[in-house]
């Protein structure tokens, strides 16, 4: 074999040889020096009013122990604490901790890269060396545009520091675990506030895309509903309940007396026995007439149209009796009538335990528990739905603005609302201990009105919630919180202290 021909058969060889190494390695995915794995992203835009929150799980896959460290991102700053990633941080092979980082718009440039973990110089210098570093993967990564702030876009930095100093206030007066709040004020601005852990367990920072259990957020769904369906002639704000169901208690209830709580039917969630069998197991499936029966086991409080008292057991039946007027399931008509049109793609109407992803979980009791596995079924159309800040935005306007009625509807129900008693609750059976209702101003057919605010509230098992809209300045507030059972009800006293600053 001549040289030219020997040195063509030596590439060919060393040729094929590569090739074989690249195919038997091609499925191998070399671990990075320390992995960085994103348990929570950042939100992709921010305004330059806004401080929000990401959290790394970051795990040394060296075979020795590294005092580690990020490297420095301008608006940026590590939270350490229990559980959490210190500054620096010591980890032993395979080892892991949370770096939880806060992100201050407002002092930040666009970044699309990052965290950047690195072991330190040494010898007393904690700075991060080039020499051993790694990065998240490209879908992990830090990636957020920072929007500049200008009047009607960001509320003034004074009003946002006062809405966080007040959030945070609430938060550790009452261990509220974590809040979410967004304030849109017409013609001035917003902000939007994460205060908090989403999860105590692994003390992920609470996000604007976690889903909440809103609760009695859900009635004026439920009611919206009803209404379209008196505008389709299906029903009407005179029909009896004795039509649908007859033989319950003041079953010559109204439609009407029914979404405005005027019916004066029990509210199976003030029945002892009731608490009793929910508490005891809490991911117990409940039908929306076994509700209906346990109210209809206790007197009702006055004749229907009498007074005014809160009652979950009127919207359960206006679910039962949408189900009977349309031969569908309710969740189907809310998503059909309501959500769908409005684009609200993260609410639902659930009967199952999970919550989409990602969610903040619950709590409530002394201490408190992880209330998040709690069966919707027992709140059924008055309690029952799930959703996020920004969607619940998007209905507060709507309910604010009758968006899914008629202007002529719309106006009824707005000239439902009527002043109410709610400490205590009317009642005229003697002997029952008195109950406090929702602290409304006033209200109406699922809708409710606090200091010329309309919209509603929510509480449900591990959750409370508000969502108002002012009509005068086309405005809406939004609050959402992981707990209950602490105060009146937390998100509304955080909302009156909203407002002495806007």
């Amino acid at each position: 074999m001549n040289q030219k021909r020997l040195h063509y058969f030596i590439g060919g060889l060393l040729f094929l040889a590569s090739f074989m190494l690249q195919a038997s390695t091609s499925n191998t995915v070399a671990k990075p020096t320390f992995s960085i794995v994103a348990i929570k992203k950042a939100p992709n835009r921010l305004l330059a009013n806004e401080i929000s929150s990401a959290q790394y799980q970051v795990t040394n896959n060296t075979k020795i122990t590294r005092l580690l460290t990020m490297a420095p991102i301008r608006g940026v700053t590590q939270l350490t604490g229990d559980g959490l990633c210190s500054n620096p941080f010591l980890l032993a092979p395979k080892k892991s901790c949370l770096l939880t980082l806060q992100l201050n718009a407002g002092l930040m440039k666009s970044t699309h890269t990052g965290p950047v973990i690195c072991k330190t110089k040494g010898e007393g210098d904690n700075s991060p060396s080039s020499f051993l570093c790694s990065r998240p993967s490209f879908q992990d990564q830090l990636s957020v545009h920072i929007a500049p702030c200008f009047p009607g876009r960001c509320l003034p930095d004074t009003t946002a520091a006062q809405l966080r100093a007040m959030t945070k206030h609430i938060k550790q007066q009452y261990g509220v675990p974590g809040i979410v709040s967004g304030v849109w004020i017409g013609g001035q601005g917003q902000l939007i506030i994460e205060e908090g852990v989403a999860d105590l367990a692994t003390l992920r920072p609470i996000s604007r895309a976690d889903h909440f259990r809103i609760g009695s957020i859900t009635k004026s769904f439920t009611v919206t509903v009803m209404l379209q369906l008196i505008e389709e002639g299906l029903l009407q704000l005179t029909t009896p309940l004795s039509q649908f169901i007859p033989g319950l208690q003041n079953d010559n209830s109204t439609m009407a007396q029914l979404a405005e709580m005027t019916s004066g039917i029990f509210n199976y969630t003030e029945d002892p026995n009731f608490v009793n069998e929910f508490v005891s197991d809490l991911t117990r499936i409940w039908l929306p007439m076994e509700l209906v029966s346990i109210a209809n086991t206790n007197l009702p409080y006055f004749s229907p149209g009498a007074n005014w008292h809160y009652s979950n057991t009127n919207t359960v039946i206006l679910g039962i009796i949408i189900e009977m007027v349309t031969n569908r399931p309710i969740a189907n008509e809310i998503t059909q009538r309501l959500l769908l049109p409005l684009k609200l793609s993260n609410t639902f109407y659930l009967n199952t335990l999970p919550i989409p992803e990602p969610f903040a979980h619950g709590y409530g009791f002394n201490p408190l528990e992880d209330l998040t596995n709690t069966s919707p079924t027992g709140a059924a159309a008055s309690g029952a739905m799930i959703s996020r800040l920004e969607d619940l935005h998007v209905w507060g306007v709507a309910l604010g603005k009758g968006l899914l009625l008629t202007p002529a509807m719309q106006s009824i129900r707005l000239g439902s609302l009527m002043p109410i008693v709610f400490s205590p609750c009317a009642d005229t059976v003697p002997g029952r201990g008195p109950v406090n209702c929702p602290e409304y101003d006033k209200y109406g057919m699922g809708i409710g009105e606090i200091d010329e605010w309309i919209g509603h509230t929510g509480e449900f098992v591990g959750y409370t919630s508000l969502v108002m809209y002012h009509p005068q300045t086309d405005s809406t507030i939004v609050i959402l919180m992981n707990l209950f059972g602490q105060g009146q009800h937390l998100p509304t006293t955080l909302f009156q202290e909203y407002l002495t600053v806007l």
